[in-house]
């Protein structure tokens, strides 16, 4: 006997979320069918780059939240253990740009002393925020530092004694390359640092989608009432 084609029901279909009686944005979970809250998507999103997971658990997502903030931020800080904590750094010099960063910048907020560093350290106290080397950009040649920045790297860094400033009161010029520093020390590690914080950031770009648009192969629910199940066929 044959049985009536069905025709392809439009609440099951597509890719975006929609939205329910009551406002809310949802989806339909591909692997149960159960309704998804995706609560306040373009908040969800902001809190998962903030800190990888957080906008899951925002939604109520707990265990694929807890999955991402434990891969992510376990990769990130893997890297930069891996790199001697030098991997992570904001650099727009036009001859060697740090391209990476933007890539690690997707990790959210545990990238962005980066840019804090790098802001301080180009200002007018050409030094980073309370001097402090974490996250600092590597000193190109010819550099002024201020003398409490040099004092610190001198005091700090293994690679960096006094004779690698010149003085230039009130502050001190770098000698050096930084970088070249840091890679013939580091070696192939401050490679794969690099590479594992920059993973991670990419990886939580997808978080921050799956929290904005549900996941990957959901279907969204264009009805009155996401629960209620579709009229039978006719």
């Amino acid at each position: 006997m044959a049985h009536p084609a069905r025709d392809p029901s439009p609440s099951m279909s597509g890719r975006a979320p929609a939205s329910s009686a009551t406002g809310r944005s949802v989806a339909i979970s591909p692997d149960d069918e159960s309704v998804i809250d995706l609560r306040n998507r373009t908040l969800a999103a902001f809190l998962a780059w903030c800190v990888p997971g957080l906008g899951h658990f925002y939604q109520g997502r707990k265990h694929k939240g807890g999955l991402f903030m434990g891969a992510i931020l376990g990769m990130f800080l893997a890297g930069l253990w891996l790199g001697g904590g030098k991997v992570v750094y904001a650099a727009w010099r036009p001859a060697e740009p740090r391209w990476a960063f933007v890539c690690q910048a997707g990790a959210g907020l545990v990238a962005m002393p980066a840019l804090f560093q790098s802001r301080h350290l180009s200002g007018g106290t050409k030094q980073p925020f309370f001097t402090s080397t974490f996250m600092a950009p590597p000193l190109h040649p010819g550099q002024i530092v201020s003398r409490a920045y040099a004092d610190r790297l001198v005091a700090t860094d293994p690679d960096i004694d006094d004779e690698a400033f010149f003085d230039r009161p009130p502050y001190r010029q770098f000698r050096g390359d930084q970088l070249s520093l840091w890679q013939r020390r580091l070696g192939r590690w401050f490679e794969f640092g690099t590479l594992y914080t920059m993973l991670a950031g990419m990886l939580n770009i997808l978080a921050i989608y799956d929290a904005f648009a549900g996941p990957l192969g959901a279907g969204s629910s264009s009805g009155s009432d996401p629960r209620k199940p579709p009229e039978p066929p006719r």
